[in-house]
């Protein structure tokens, strides 16, 4: 027997049928990614919404708005990398079970598997949501000590006020995507994020601006309308993990009350450097926000508005990358080295490439997407329509960067290998990106497009060293 028969007499055989061929890879995870970049576009349509509808207040609305997010989603993004944790798991023990996606053949251990981490998830974001909230309820006092303007910090305090009950709802509805993600469902996800854009937008109309016998309460009626339709639809995806038949076989919610505290400690042990991952990056976009509000109104506005377009786009490679955990996981719970190096690339590949043809559209029409943001009959709105236009010209430069960074985190995250690329966001995004951002715009005469072009940096640096991580791991089998 020659030795690659021997190899393949040993190789564990699944279920899943792994590709064994990059084309069929890519396939593969086209097949998983699209619904979650759908989805990804859907939750991002939610604030979206928001955005374009309190962008008819102006830019006073759209600049408090956008200072109030930048604190609220400070907690909530390190709530959701604590929420991602699952995906490996659950990927895993899936992929080391010949039936682990046919719930019908699935073995009863791995039903016992999947019910104990989602249990053990669902408690690690409960627990994470209450210092959350309690430090969202301090928002006027901090943006008093980040020196932001008194009259915007008023609204945004009161506008994240509103927005603490939506917090332990968005991390519950964080989890459960995970789990319809690991079990290669994604669709229940995506019906109810869909319902979800609806409802909020029905509720900001109502809210904001007083219809249906309701009084205008503006940037607040906002932040209330976002708490309702975030509970709801929490319900909601709740009752499909409850009823769908890929996991109401495992008995999702059995047991629930029972609290594990060595599980949900590993759970949190293990999710925490992803949610330090995306607290490093979230914070360095929240910096820079709070140093472009420093220069005004206007540049605040127009950074909302950019920032705003970057992260819609960035949902299409973040749904890819979500996929890519999987994928990776599968591969590595059937212990697959070359499935797993497949995996990681195809993802890499597909991010980069839709990263390229965002980047060229916010190149080429800048100042026209800003204009689907504001009134330009307005002379305050156009000033912050230029801005909004220099800084989508830097994003489309580092969205490029962007795209492979985050795939290649997230199939990094596949492997179970958090630590080491949560240094790295650090390194990058704190010891790279902030200084650079923070001496181009208060030494040069860039200002708000300096705080960019260092953004861009640090992305440029996290891309290269995730990518690198990744190679180093899956070139020999057994480093990881």
């Amino acid at each position: 027997m020659t030795a690659d028969a021997v190899q393949a007499a040993h190789r564990p055989s699944s279920a899943l049928q792994l590709p064994q061929t990059y084309a069929g890879e890519i396939a593969a995870t086209l097949r998983l990614a699209w619904p979650l970049v759908l989805t990804q576009l859907a939750s991002m349509a939610i604030g979206t919404t928001d955005v374009l509808l309190l962008g008819r207040l102006g830019p006073d609305a759209l600049a408090a708005a956008a200072l109030g997010l930048s604190l609220f989603y400070l907690p909530m993004m390190f709530g959701f990398g604590l929420s991602s944790a699952v995906s490996p798991l659950l990927s895993q023990a899936i992929g080391a079970d010949p039936h682990g996606l046919d719930p019908a053949r699935r073995r009863s251990d791995t039903s016992n598997e999947l019910r104990a981490q989602l249990r053990a998830a669902l408690w690690a974001v409960a627990l994470a949501a209450v210092p959350a909230m309690a430090l969202l309820l301090f928002a006027r006092p901090i943006f008093a000590l980040l020196g932001q303007d008194a009259a915007v910090s008023e609204t945004a305090a009161l506008y994240v006020l509103t927005l603490i009950p939506a917090l332990p709802f968005m991390l519950l509805i964080g989890v459960m995507r995970n789990l319809f993600s690991a079990l290669s469902r994604p669709r229940p996800a995506l019906f109810v994020t869909i319902a979800w854009i609806g409802i909020n937008g029905l509720a900001n109309w109502i809210f904001i601006f007083g219809h249906l016998g309701m009084p205008a309460m503006g940037v607040v009626g906002s932040g209330l309308a976002t708490s309702c339709a975030t509970i709801i639809s929490a319900a909601a995806l709740a009752l499909c993990v409850a009823y769908h038949p890929a996991t109401r076989g495992m008995r999702p919610f059995e047991g629930l009350l029972r609290f594990e505290g060595r599980r949900v400690a590993r759970f949190v042990w293990l999710g925490l450097p992803i949610g330090m991952t995306l607290f490093f990056e979230g914070a360095v976009f929240n910096a820079a926000l709070w140093l472009v509000g420093l220069f005004g109104t206007a540049e605040l506005a127009g950074h909302q508005i950019a920032i705003n377009i970057a992260s819609l786009t960035f949902q299409v490679p973040l749904g890819i990358a979500f996929a890519t955990t999987v994928r990776t996981g599968y591969a590595a719970g059937a212990r697959d080295w070359a499935a797993v190096r497949r995996a990681g690339h195809a993802g890499m590949l597909l991010a980069f490439a839709c990263m390229a043809v965002t980047a060229l559209v916010m190149w080429t029409w800048p100042y026209f997407i800003a204009g689907l943001y504001l009134d330009l009959g307005d002379p305050k709105a156009v000033i912050a329509a230029g801005f909004a236009a220099q800084y989508l010209m830097v994003a489309a430069i580092f969205q490029l960067a962007d795209g492979q960074q985050v795939a290649a985190a997230f199939a990094l995250r596949g492997l179970k290998d958090m630590n080491v690329p949560m240094w790295i966001a650090g390194l990058s995004y704190w010891a790279v990106g902030f200084p650079i951002g923070a001496a181009l715009g208060f030494w040069t005469y860039l200002e708000g497009q300096g705080v960019w072009i260092g953004l861009a940096a640090g992305l440029a640096v996290a891309a290269a060293l995730m990518t690198w991580r990744f190679e180093y791991l899956t070139r020999h089998r057994g480093r990881f």
